[in-house]
């Protein structure tokens, strides 16, 4: 009784209303143990016969195949569509979000990014932020899975300022100890200006290459 008092508890809990009545079904026709009540639980069970009805795991990100020959047309016009105003550079405005120091920035050309922690490079540094992971327009957006070729999207930036943050008071007091102690800490701070976002070419094409003549690859 305690396992089923425990297997109703965990459905409950995760509104699972279904695996309720699973459990006590099983309880009372057939008699076997509770090994795996219900499903949705984040920890599979530990024996293999529970393992049978459970539900197979799925990738979140899934390729998505063209099946009919209406749909290939379409996509083939909207890459086509897309490829043309890169092409003839009637994208406009353009932003991207770029992955740096362990953050998300949705940035676009002439915009202030401020890295709030320790970054290496010095003020008046040139740089390029390849950890691209989107990049769009007012009229299409290109994601990537999870980042967009290097080749694909330039994102160039210029290190204008490198200084501290305010300072920040921590005060701990433990209580009846006569223990007080005060704690300073400033951060440092980058600042970046994005001067540029570009897209070198088209979606499906492949750049050409140069300096690798008489090579062997």
């Amino acid at each position: 009784m305690a396992a089923l008092r425990a297997a109703l508890r965990t459905c409950t809990r995760l509104g699972n209303i279904a695996g309720v009545g699973e459990a006590v079904a099983r309880q009372v026709v057939t008699g076997a143990p509770l090994v795996s009540p219900c499903r949705g639980l984040r920890t599979p069970p530990a024996i293999s016969s529970a393992l049978s009805h459970a539900t197979p795991w799925t990738s979140r990100q899934e390729v998505v195949v063209d099946d009919t020959e209406a749909e290939r047309n379409f996509s083939h016009e909207v890459i086509g569509k897309v490829d043309q105003q890169v092409r003839e550079g009637l994208a406009g405005r353009l932003f991207a979000v770029v992955f740096l120091q362990g953050k998300q920035h949705l940035v676009t050309p002439g915009d202030l990014v401020v890295v709030q922690t320790y970054f290496p490079p010095n003020t008046g540094d040139a740089l390029r932020l390849e950890k691209v992971m989107m990049v769009g327009s007012r009229d299409f957006s290109l994601y990537g899975r999870p980042l967009l070729g290097q080749d694909l999207v330039r994102v160039e930036a210029t290190v204008v300022e490198k200084t501290l943050s305010h300072c920040r008071i921590y005060f701990y007091n433990r209580r009846r100890k006569n223990s007080r102690k005060t704690k300073f800490k400033r951060e440092t701070h980058t600042l970046l200006r994005i001067n540029r976002i570009e897209i070198t070419h088209g979606i499906n094409e492949v750049p050409e290459v140069t300096g690798v003549d008489g090579r062997t690859l």
